[in-house]
């Protein structure tokens, strides 16, 4: 079974042109992620230094990459640092726009005000420890109540129902990926992941010893998925895809109607394998 993992990033909405937050006027179409760690591709956004020479190269499984080579201007280093992307999203902000920057790679956001905790939140967290109920180690798949709120909030979108058996409550994203894919361990079996994309699946992947197959995003479609190359690299080993949305780090956010056609494409690929 070809299974699709939709992974975002919280708060990616909050984003600007060029990677930062200004207090007002953010558009959803200048998202563009924080998480620039291990930008080790061949192309990036051209708003940071000017146009992207794109490398033609074959992909796994012979699936031929699309982009044409065009656009001569410069290469962007495969092993550009987060520090190196910072000073040239920094190099890029209009300086005559007087409103504040806001970093988002920090790990306390509350230090701004605009983005500080809710009093009712506040006031939930107090309640909860002086209640001397919680004063243990919870279960390792999360509060019965927790996991219950969160089955309850996500079947307001579904067309069915989940129960608190469906959520499992992890301590951050990298603990989440890793018990993913670590459910979906076993000799043979490949997943498909986007390039660029997020590395901690690359890193979660080695650790499981799962063979990584990569599908090209195309920056020419807005990052879309290469289609084509997913249905060339899926085979009966095949156990997932993972379709990161909001994108990281190219920031993009998929139409619904590119969404149902990679859908479409991995029950496809699914059905053209189990023949």
């Amino acid at each position: 079974m070809l299974n699709l993992f939709i992974s975002s990033e919280l708060g990616l909405m909050n984003r600007g042109p060029h990677g930062v937050a200004r207090e007002s006027g953010i558009e959803p179409h200048h998202l563009l992620a924080s998480s620039w760690a291990m930008l080790y591709i061949d192309h990036t956004i051209p708003e940071l230094h000017g146009t992207v020479r794109y490398r033609d190269r074959e992909m796994e499984n012979g699936a031929k990459k699309l982009n044409n080579g065009s656009s001569q201007q410069f290469e962007t280093p495969t092993n550009i640092t987060i520090k190196g992307i910072l000073g040239l999203l920094m190099a890029n902000i209009d300086s005559n726009d007087e409103r504040r920057v806001i970093s988002l790679g920090m790990g306390d956001p509350s230090a701004y005000s605009c983005f500080h905790t809710t009093v009712v939140a506040e006031e939930a967290v107090v309640d909860t420890l002086r209640s001397e109920k919680f004063n243990g180690y919870s279960p390792t798949v999360g509060l019965p109540q927790t996991r219950t709120a969160i089955a309850e909030y996500l079947s307001r979108d579904l067309p069915y129902k989940l129960s608190p058996d469906d959520a499992f409550v992890t301590s951050g994203c990298t603990q989440a990926i890793d018990v993913a894919l670590s459910m979906l361990a076993r000799p043979g079996v490949n997943i498909l992941l986007p390039r660029p994309g997020f590395p901690i699946y690359e890193l979660c992947a080695a650790f499981r010893h799962l063979e990584v197959r990569h599908f090209d995003l195309l920056p020419e479609k807005g990052w879309e998925v290469d289609l084509d190359a997913v249905e060339a690299l899926a085979d009966h080993n095949t156990a997932a895809m993972v379709i990161i949305n909001p994108g990281n780090p190219c920031g993009n956010v998929y139409t619904y109607q590119h969404l149902k056609k990679i859908a479409e494409t991995a029950k496809k690929a699914e059905n053209s394998c189990n023949c």
